[in-house]
């Protein structure tokens, strides 16, 4: 009876661990990593994660430990894993131009990147996409290769947007997009397929393709309704703005930007539900890249007085942290004004950690360890409030 106990065990044993393998990650540092690729002939799977990152674990707890994905990349990746906050982490991340989280890239033993992968999915697609890494030509590298290389094609191109649209590469859509939308008949942008083609592609405002549906705006939404014309506009400018914004910051692809900008600028000229807001963020962004705190100031002074601004309460806060990012110690003052009237016109649980963190961030900045610690405390109280009432929180900023 105990022989049959023990073979029961082992055999309940055996059963466990075969249902619940998972992805197996070297160690070591990056350059041996890459050698070792090499040797084996092996592409990288290079999980770059950050210990914040909810997806991140999440994909660690549920994709991961599926025996079918650890399968998969045991058996044809050589894989690793790097906190990109930490030891080699930032290097990589700078390296491979790492901007969200998760990111798996799948690197070649020469470093390069032949497949990248944005975000947390289910086992079957996470697996149907590792698997375009084993044939480079399918990948966004690959056929932005053949793009490079003057295959303009509607297949070529319309994958090529695809790839780089689930790869988070919004800069390097809108290019690619405006390139392959303004070689369209302009009356074929009307039509159902191009339209619905242009709501998933199309985010460059300097395209003359994008001017041309603007300018049809009114027949578009005869054709598909306000309520999506509306949105593919609103997103599309307010993405814009978010690009030109982080362009002028990292001082990187400045002449695009301000063509953009620019462009926005001359399509915006009539009034309309979102081109006060959208005209305003432009402002700022020049304001502060010029390191002109009295105009900045003054256009979020306008707003917090206009009762008809749209989300005028995100845009002062979102305002005020950007004081305190980018502005000289002696205009924090400002920030904590716009938290103060803030305070008062919008009594809440979700907007009190909204100001809680930013005046933590001012006087943290401001060496008032004390105070700072307080509105450390405050924020953590009310975050810990809203997660007992299921109420939503607002994201956590750097400091």
């Amino acid at each position: 009876m105990k022989k049959l106990f023990i073979g029961i065990a082992c055999l309940t044993s055996m059963y466990a661990s075969a249902q619940n393998r998972e992805i197996v990650f070297k160690e070591g540092d990056w350059k041996t990593q890459l050698a070792t690729a090499k040797k084996e002939n092996k592409i990288i799977f290079f999980d770059a994660y950050t210990s914040w990152c909810g997806p991140c674990k999440m994909m660690a707890k549920d994709v991961f430990t599926k025996d079918e994905v650890a399968d998969m990349f045991n058996g044809t990746f050589h894989n690793v894993k790097y906190d990109m906050e930490k030891g080699e982490g930032p290097t990589l991340r700078e390296k491979y131009e790492v901007n969200a989280y998760p990111t798996y890239l799948f690197i070649n033993g020469d470093g390069e990147v032949v497949q990248k992968i944005v975000g947390s999915m289910s086992a079957p697609e996470f697996i149907k996409e590792a698997s375009k890494a084993l044939k480079p030509e399918s990948t966004v590298f690959g056929l932005g290769k053949k793009f490079n290389d003057g295959d303009h094609s509607e297949t070529t191109t319309l994958a090529y947007m695809d790839a780089l649209e689930k790869a988070y590469e919004a800069t390097k859509l809108g290019r690619v997009a405006k390139i392959y939308f303004d070689g369209l008949p302009e009356a074929s942008l009307m039509g159902k397929k191009n339209w619905t083609l242009a709501q998933k592609y199309l985010n460059n405002p300097s395209s003359k393709a994008f001017a041309y549906l603007y300018a049809n705006k009114a027949d578009l939404e005869k054709q598909y309704g306000p309520n999506r014309v509306n949105r593919y506009f609103e997103d599309t400018f307010g993405s814009s703005v978010y690009a030109i914004k982080r362009a002028y910051e990292s001082k990187s692809d400045l002449e695009e930007a301000k063509e953009n900008m620019t462009a926005i600028r001359s399509l915006l000229t009539t009034p309309g539900p979102f081109s006060k807001s959208i005209l305003s963020k432009l402002s700022l962004t020049a304001y502060a890249a010029a390191n002109q705190w009295d105009q900045f100031a003054a256009v979020v002074d306008e707003a917090a007085a206009d009762k008809e601004f749209p989300r005028m309460k995100d845009f002062v806060i979102d305002a005020a942290n950007d004081v305190v990012t980018l502005a000289p110690a002696s205009q924090y003052t400002l920030a904590l004004n716009w938290a103060s009237k803030i305070e008062k016109d919008y009594p809440n649980l979700f907007t009190s950690i909204q100001l809680a963190d930013l005046r933590k961030r001012v006087f943290k900045k401001q060496g008032k360890t004390a105070e700072a610690e307080a509105m450390q405390h405050k924020s953590e109280e009310l975050r810990n409030k809203a997660a007992g009432d299921q109420k939503a929180q607002p994201p956590l900023l750097k400091d």
